[in-house]
């Protein structure tokens, strides 16, 4: 009996030292700094080495990327006690210029089980991916897009958007700026001060609630670059950005005793003919519902065009004349094809298109 107590309580001991016996991860290295790449010049790729300072085998079960861009190879032989092994990253700068920050996850069956890698660096951009993903230039300064859209806002509601920059000088440091924030626009450069290579962002914020206009509202702004060192080869640049946004009011939370109060336009055709012997027209937009209808506005994008109506509030059952007139001096060409929209306070239909044809 004692016997076998005694082998009991040897095999409990040795049992205990197993499970306390692992591998333990140590790096030598866990960040690479790339610096400066080309992207022509294609991947680039580095080792971090890790000691396995444990009392067991170590095992690198997998590695995790934390992007596309980013490769590991690895040796997925076990590790002995006091051994070396090495993970090897490939970062892929196609199509990425800028600045990148990346991490690489590595788990074992040792201490720590997760560990995070990482590599960064700049990508200088080729002429190619410029003109692909930054097609406006600024000077040095190079744009994703020359416009905002926001899309439809229903009125009291806000958005922000932004367009990526890039500085695709090597050398110059450079200070943008933007210009044409109004009440409800604010917009901005972030940073203000973009390194050589360096990827920022022009922001802008727009709130319906006091935007002037319903229906589509079209603000400019002014991107300007300039560096920070004037030099003989440094390049300033100045250049227009539109921000677009559509303003409508919100009948969302409207019973449906209020929708059936509710006013209804109905317009009296929905295209209007014009020439050279007849450059005025009219049509008539009527109320076919109960409550009184709000003309807010009445629009065209067409140069040239004025639009004149004589009411801007419909009663029950009652009509409005809109008046069209095409100066064919200011229109610029000579066939006119484009629309006049008209918002208004009907739930149902906010927005009415009435079509401009014409020859001149």
């Amino acid at each position: 009996m004692i016997i076998r107590r005694h082998i009991a309580l040897l095999f409990l001991a040795c049992a205990t030292l197993l499970s306390y016996a692992q591998g333990e991860v140590h790096w030598l290295e866990m960040e690479h700094d790339f610096g400066t790449i080309h992207e022509e010049d294609g991947k680039v790729t580095c080792s971090m080495r890790m000691v396995n300072t444990g009392d067991s085998a170590l095992l690198i079960t997998h590695v995790r990327t934390s992007c596309g861009c980013t490769a590991s190879d690895y040796d997925k032989s076990p590790i002995a006690p006091g051994d070396t092994t090495s993970i090897r990253i490939t970062y892929d700068p196609a199509a990425r210029p800028g600045e990148f920050v990346k991490n690489v996850f590595v788990y074992t069956n040792g201490t720590p089980r997760r560990s995070s890698l990482e590599i960064h660096g700049k990508v200088i951009a080729q002429a190619e991916t410029l003109s692909e993903f930054y097609p406006v230039a600024v000077g040095a300064l190079r744009l994703t897009n020359a416009s905002v859209p926001l899309g439809e806002l229903t009125k009291g509601r806000k958005r922000s958007s932004y367009l990526t920059t890039l500085n695709s000088s090597t050398t110059d440091t450079l200070l943008v700026s933007v210009l044409g924030s109004t009440t409800h626009l604010k917009a901005a450069a972030a940073p203000d001060t973009l390194p050589p290579g360096t990827v920022g962002a022009v922001t802008v914020f727009f709130d319906s609630n006091t935007a002037p206009l319903w229906g589509l509202n079209i603000d400019t702004l002014t991107v300007i670059s300039e560096a920070l060192h004037p030099s003989p080869t440094a390049l300033a640049g100045m250049t227009q950005v539109q921000v677009m946004a559509q303003v409508l009011d919100d009948f969302s939370q409207l019973s449906e005793k209020a929708r059936q109060q509710a006013p209804v336009i109905e317009v009296s055709t929905d295209k209007l003919m014009f020439s050279a012997q007849e450059p005025t027209a009219t049509f008539t937009v009527t109320n076919t519902g109960k409550q009184t209808l709000e003309l807010r506005r009445l629009w065209t994008a067409e140069p040239g065009v004025t639009i004149a109506c004589d009411r801007t509030k419909v009663k029950r059952g009652k009509s409005a004349t809109v008046t069209v007139t095409v100066d064919p001096s200011q229109l610029g060409k000579t066939l006119l094809n484009g629309r006049l929209t008209i918002v208004s306070n009907a739930p149902a239909l906010q927005s009415t298109h009435v079509r401009l044809v014409g020859e001149f």
